[in-house]
């Protein structure tokens, strides 16, 4: 082993949140040495690792990109390449580049009280050590899908891929192919008007329907502004104004859920009712849920839409009995034709979250999540000199990303004020917090399916939090840094 690098902060990752957290390190911290230590060959986290066709933000992109680097273009929903492109251009233009270590697999990661500090191992030996860790891995296991199993899938003779494992290998087998997408959530209704064009027939196979908002492809609003405004003055005005249609919109859906569903569907029907019977519309569109306790998914130009009423494809809405040599059937008896599965099932979250697949220890004690409560959806409980990132579910990732990374370096910065080398959250036993399971106020699946082994919430602040970006944005960043629950370590003194 070499010897060990140290530095005031590391950042984990290099995707949109890891970018966005050395920018406001380099901003605000100027003092502060860091790297960012990224386990793949390139930047850009999901936008770099996702391959399916018409991987696309699921939000809009004036929200979803940086606040200190214009998104310029006036398409409002825009592919993972482009996404791609921008953030190199931002680690380029900020020199944030220069400070990442690629293919740096990080294996341990150990607190030591002894010293303050965090020492980390990675796969090939490499030694480092910091004050303070950042981790921006998101939530989701880049391993591990979520891939169910269904009866009698051996016997399918073709191929089955979930979207997390897709290489060029399945651009080329879709072509001429009848192809058949398990799933209804966002990756499904991108993927199908995607390939639509290409394959033989697309088949979507839903237990249950979801929420699709088509939304027009090119935003003329932001198309003038950017013509007529300054550049920075331009950048405001869409970012506000983006996030205050959403947010109006989520509020509209959650208050008033009965009138967000007819709008909704009224919307959804008024694409294909020249194709389809109010009685199909109602079987194929009708999710059992209300608008906005899953995702929304968005449809740019009613792309999703548009190959249902060329009959280049269809939907299938039922339960799965077993998959046959040459497709699936259903329990309701019909069957689905396939020469090529695609399990659009979802994802799975990180089981050691929020260090994915790092080995944790807290003085030589293994970090078991669940055990832990989550402070301002940032920090962790009993978890020293650590933030985090984990975007909005109701609002952009990047939103959430900046508040954490303002919050980070002004504690950074108090800690350096004050001769500070330790804060650590702790929950007293005498406020009755409640624990309870952590789901972004969504009941995606997901979660549900993560609840035993994600960090835990509370019932009050600052153990609840971070689903609100306004109530984030004044609570974190405006005004004094609050102490609220925190305990530090001074000069081998304990004070909170």
């Amino acid at each position: 082993m070499g010897e060990e690098e140290h530095f005031d902060c590391l950042i984990i990752g290099a995707g949109i949140s890891g970018l966005d957290a050395a920018y406001h390190l380099q901003e605000h911290c100027k003092w502060a040495s860091y790297a960012i230590l990224e386990r793949r060959a390139n930047l850009g986290g999901t936008w770099d690792f996702f391959n399916y066709p018409g991987i696309r933000s699921d939000s809009d992109m004036y929200t979803f990109g940086f606040y200190w680097k214009a998104w310029q273009s006036t398409k409002p929903i825009s592919p993972g390449k482009d996404i791609l492109v921008y953030l190199r251009e931002a680690a380029e233009e900020q020199g944030i580049l220069e400070n990442i270590n690629f293919n740096t697999d990080i294996e341990t990661a150990a607190w030591v009280s002894a010293d303050n500090r965090w020492h980390l191992t990675t796969t090939t030996g490499s030694r480092y050590s910091c004050n303070v860790l950042f981790g921006c891995t998101g939530y989701y296991s880049y391993e591990t899908p979520f891939e169910p199993s269904f009866p009698g899938q051996e016997a399918f003779s073709g191929k089955i891929v979930h979207p997390q494992k897709w290489t060029k290998e399945y651009d080329e087998l879709v072509v001429g192919a009848k192809v058949a997408i398990i799933g209804s959530g966002a990756t499904a209704v991108t993927i199908l008007p995607s390939i639509a064009d290409v394959t033989s027939h697309v088949t979507m196979v839903q237990r249950t329907p979801s929420y699709i908002a088509a939304l027009p492809e090119m935003d003329p609003w932001a198309n003038f502004v950017n013509d007529w405004l300054p550049q920075n003055i331009a950048m405001r005005i869409n970012k506000w104004k983006a996030y205050l249609q959403g947010a109006l919109f989520y509020q509209y859906c959650t208050r008033y859920p009965d009138a967000a569903i007819k709008e909704i569907k009224a919307g959804m029907f008024a694409e294909v009712s020249s194709v389809m019977d109010r009685e199909e519309f109602d079987r194929h569109f009708t999710p059992p849920y209300n608008p906005w306790e899953q995702r929304l998914c968005l449809a740019p130009g009613g792309d999703f839409f548009r190959p249902i009423r060329e009959g280049k494809a269809t939907i299938v809405t039922g339960h799965i009995d077993h998959f046959t040599e040459n497709g699936i059937q259903m329990k309701k008896g019909n069957h689905v034709e396939a020469d090529l599965i695609i399990s659009a099932t979802g994802l799975t979250i990180q089981p050691n979250f929020p260090f994915s697949t790092i080995k944790v220890s807290i003085n030589g004690e293994p970090y078991k999540a669940s055990t832990h409560l989550i402070y301002n959806g940032i920090m962790i409980s009993d978890v020293p000199n650590l933030a985090f990132i984990v975007g909005y579910t109701n609002a952009s990732w990047t939103l959430k990303a900046d508040i954490a990374s303002m919050y980070f370096t002004k504690l950074l910065n108090y800690m350096r004020k004050n001769k500070i080398t330790k804060v650590v959250p702790r929950e007293d036993p005498e406020a009755n917090v409640k624990h309870e399971n952590f789901s972004g106020g969504l009941s995606s699946g997901y979660f549900t399916r993560s609840g035993d082994i994600l960090p835990k919430q509370g019932d009050k602040f600052p153990w609840k939090g971070g689903v609100n970006y306004i109530l984030d944005l004044v609570q974190m960043t405006f005004g004094g840094f609050s102490t609220d629950s925190l305990e530090f370590e001074m000069e081998n003194k304990k004070i909170s």
